[in-house]
């Protein structure tokens, strides 16, 4: 069977470069063989109780693969087994493996592997293993098939979902020091930027170490686990590992009335944008913008955004980064940013010019005073005061709505004090 590439993966040639190298989110029909879908292969026990792709999909606060298509379906019963490529093999620095399970049954369960990365040698590296654990289970990992393995010693409850990562780190030393780690995350706490003290590890054995990691596999063993995996992402760095975007920037900077926010990422996945959000008193925002994302990418990408017209005033900002599944997470920019006094008198040309039947104006006081903005038809008569009041120094606009007057030319003027300033705006209907 021909199969269609769907999914595309990232991995940067230097060793000191991250990205992601595998992702696999099941989005495939429901009850459709996994050893059907694109990229993986069988490898045992072809066509006996396969592992199936079944709905929904996994769901896991702040994870990249949360919610994102469906899910895979391993059962107690023995059978078919499934791999896939890592392409290009990684064979130096950290390889990250996440992804999301639940549990559905628990037995009598002992050291039942479920997911496993494999070299090139078809030897097995960091597995990660099951076993009954009081009224639940606890997930264990080792180095290399055949070493014992160590278990996170905590009671995991049925019917949640967790999410799992399994470390392993290519040693320079020799030849059998390579480590592994396991973290297991519940849904209490949000999922951290930098990497934790891992709930197991980092340990290693007498084993060889791994020349090369290069597929992911998920078997089936009889008597395993009854749970659902989803989310399965392989990296070389933690952020895109758990994160779906990382910032390494997020900067304002102030031109008049307008403020520019630029930000940067060293990676996304599954990012559909950005909502620009503002807030001039404490726990109040108001959504000003939005930039789209880059979807999923391995490449460092700039945005940029103005904001115009502001008053004078204190202002917070903030990104609201959301992925294409509906999760999304802030991002706060550290500083306060301030629209300051304006050093001059001046009345802005209108806009939208010509209008119908709504326009915007603004204008700036460098001093206090008594305003006065009035409208005037083309034989001088005022039509209509819009402003006349007391104002502070600084920037503001004031909202015209002229759906009362016929369309022609017309006039505005706005007095403050010993300043004066007219300009011209045009009404079409």
């Amino acid at each position: 069977m021909t199969k269609a590439i769907l999914l595309s993966f990232f991995l940067m040639v230097s060793s000191l470069a991250n990205s992601q190298i595998f992702i696999e989110n099941f989005e495939y029909p429901n009850n459709t063989p996994l050893s059907d879908a694109p990229q993986w292969y069988p490898v045992g026990n072809l066509g006996i109780n396969p592992i199936l792709v079944t709905l929904p999909g996994l769901t896991f606060p702040g994870y990249i693969g949360s919610g994102v298509g469906n899910t895979g379906y391993i059962t107690t019963a023995f059978g078919e087994t499934d791999s896939a490529s890592l392409t290009p093999s990684v064979n130096s620095g950290v390889v990250y493996a996440s992804f999301m399970i639940n549990l559905l049954t628990v037995g009598n369960i002992s050291d039942k592997v479920f997911f496993t990365l494999q070299g090139s040698n078809n030897q097995n590296f960091a597995s990660v293993a099951v076993r009954s654990f009081g009224p639940g289970f606890e997930l264990g990992i080792q180095k290399a098939g055949g070493d014992a393995f160590v278990y996170y010693n905590q009671n995991l409850a049925q019917f949640r979902t967790y999410l799992v990562v399994a470390k392993y780190e290519f040693k320079t030393g020799s030849g059998t020091d390579d480590e592994v780690s396991l973290f297991v995350f519940d849904n209490t706490n949000p999922l951290p930027s930098i990497e934790p003290t891992p709930n197991v590890g980092p340990l290693t054995s007498a084993s060889p170490d791994a020349q090369d990691l290069s597929r992911v596999y998920l078997s089936k063993e009889s008597g395993s686990a009854d749970l659902y995996i989803d989310g399965i992402y392989i990296d070389q760095s933690w952020n895109n590992t758990v994160l779906p975007v990382e910032l390494t920037s997020f900067t304002s900077s102030v031109n008049g009335r307008d403020v520019t926010l630029n930000w940067t990422t060293i990676s996304e996945t599954n990012n559909s944008g950005f909502e620009i959000e503002r807030s001039s008193e404490i726990g109040v925002w108001t959504n000003v913008g939005n930039v789209s994302g880059a979807g999923t990418t391995a490449s460092s990408q700039s945005y940029a955004f103005t904001d115009r017209g502001l008053s004078t005033g204190s202002f917070s900002y903030r990104l609201k980064q959301i992925d294409y599944n509906g999760n999304f997470e802030y991002f706060n920019l550290s500083n306060e940013v301030v629209i300051g006094v304006p050093e001059k008198f001046e009345l802005m040309q209108n806009y939208p010019n010509p209008f119908n039947p709504s326009t915007k104006i603004g204008y700036q006081l460098p001093n206090d005073g008594v305003v006065k903005l009035s409208v005037y038809d083309n034989s001088g008569k005022e039509v209509m005061t819009l402003l006349n009041e007391f104002k502070s120094a600084g920037y503001y606009s004031v909202d015209l709505n002229a759906s009362s007057l016929s369309s022609g030319l017309y006039y505005y003027r706005l007095t403050s004090g010993a300043n004066s300033s007219v300009k011209k705006m045009l009404l079409v209907k």
